[in-house]
């Protein structure tokens, strides 16, 4: 399964909202269990992944998202607004950088000069 910044994005919010279970509309639970389990192992959320040893797919067999950690909380404030997200997004677009946690901590800095 291909990793997408906007659904990380989407649910580290859900979670620093206090909502710990349920899908996110336009996604597949499968979906979203992938990208919970990468913030959890990213540092972004707090929780247990189970795999599925018998399967052949990335999808982990449950995800139980804990809380938010500090990490999380960062990650969060720069970006929670769709404005500064998208102002992220273009700035590493033109600068011909993938998407990832660490890029967007640079654009963040380089953009707001936050943390």
């Amino acid at each position: 399964m291909k990793r997408d910044m906007d659904l990380i994005r989407a649910v580290v919010l859900k979670a620093q909202n206090g909502d710990f279970h349920g899908g996110i509309p336009g996604f597949s639970d499968e979906e979203v269990k992938y990208h919970q389990a990468l913030a959890i192992e990213k540092g972004l959320l707090e929780g247990k992944v189970l795999e599925d040893s018998s399967s052949m797919t990335d999808v982990p067999l449950a995800v139980i998202v804990l809380g938010v950690p500090w990490e999380g909380h960062d990650f969060i404030d720069a970006i929670e607004s769709d404005s500064n997200w998208s102002k992220v997004k273009s700035f590493l677009a033109e600068a011909g950088k993938q998407v990832t946690i660490e890029t967007i901590k640079y654009a963040v800095q380089k953009l707001f000069g936050a943390p």
